[in-house]
């Protein structure tokens, strides 16, 4: 824990390398001393169909959802979402600059009593 699910549209302007931006995330995530590295999971999912706002062809959106579960406190997922919030824009510098860009982080939380891992 936790999972961390990257979704972006696909008329971005920069073109991250992907595994890099994943490994800042984590690496963000073990700093604050909350996670253990061998415990995050994250991937990106990049959309080639989507509306933001009008349709307009310079309207984009990057969202960072992390998911974690339940029970920490609002403050802890405050600083988590401003922590990583930075580490988006730094890797989307052209598509911030040169179109409507949407970049948000979204920490939520999996239902503890249902959820389950089986690791091998």
């Amino acid at each position: 824990m936790p999972h961390c699910i990257l979704e972006t549209s696909n008329n971005l302007l920069d073109q991250p390398d992907w595994t890099g931006l994943l490994r800042e995330i984590h690496g963000t995530l073990v700093a604050t001393g909350l996670f253990q590295e061998a415990d995050l999971k994250s991937r990106v999912v990049r959309h080639d169909t989507f509306l933001v706002a009008d349709g307009a062809p310079d309207r984009a959106f990057v969202t960072l959802n992390v998911q974690l579960l339940a029970g920490r406190p609002d403050e802890v997922k405050a600083q988590l979402s401003e922590a990583l919030l930075p580490v988006l824009a730094k890797a989307f510098p052209r598509s911030a600059e040169g179109m409507r860009l949407n970049l948000t982080v979204q920490i939520s939380e999996l239902h503890r009593a249902s959820y389950r891992r089986q690791t091998s």
